[in-house]
């Protein structure tokens, strides 16, 4: 995204964060008008994270490509979208028939040395494989050797927070990081608090 510029917003129940895919159904009257729109246009829609107090909408939200859609009964559709980059609303410019708002694109700063970083994403693919493993021997099967990451830590940082079931607002929070690093070290206290929490499980099961 080059400068401002002015993009359909859909206020959604759940964050899209950029490189994750996301299934949507959708039936709203204004949505429907919005994603064909978008169809017809060839054109990209901004999701945010709906809020029943319009004093408090989010600000950040993640620009939306649409992969593939599938009309339903009813004239409802479902849709696969994939998050590509994030956004910051400077002002919402209409809502008939759905929201419009100008915005800009809000990209990573860098302010973490590159060795702190790679630090952190090791330890954030430790703590996540530790995790996963534990989930899986919970559920009575096994994960062998490590799973594959993204080496890139940008996308790594989006992979997890995008695997993490955590509540919106809190998924949120993690899409308003400003850099790689602070992303990285929000998803590290997550993950530490994760596995403790699974560890105390295994141990009363045990």
């Amino acid at each position: 995204m080059n400068g401002a510029r002015v993009l359909p917003l859909m206020p959604w129940e759940n964050v899209l964060f950029p490189g994750m895919l996301l299934p949507l159904h959708v039936c709203q009257a204004n949505h429907l008008i919005l994603i064909n729109y978008c169809l017809d246009s060839h054109g990209d829609f901004g999701m945010i994270l709906t809020s029943d107090d319009p004093s408090s909408q989010q600000h950040v939200g993640t620009v939306a490509k649409i992969i593939d859609y599938q009309p339903s009964e009813g004239g409802e559709m479902t849709l696969l979208v994939t998050g590509t980059e994030r956004f910051t609303m400077v002002e919402l410019v209409d809502d008939d028939p759905y929201l419009k708002a100008m915005v800009e694109s809000f990209p990573f700063i860098q302010e973490t040395s590159r060795q702190e970083l790679e630090d952190r994403a090791a330890q954030v693919r430790r703590l996540f494989n530790h995790c996963v493993k534990l989930i899986a021997s919970q559920r009575g099967n096994e994960v062998q050797g490590v799973l594959a990451l993204p080496e890139q830590t940008t996308d790594l940082g989006w992979t997890i927070a995008s695997a993490l079931s955590i509540p919106p607002n809190e998924r949120q929070r993690l899409l308003e990081k400003e850099s790689p690093g602070a992303l990285l070290q929000a998803e590290i206290l997550y993950l530490e608090s994760l596995l403790i929490e699974l560890r105390e499980q295994n141990s009363l099961e045990s």
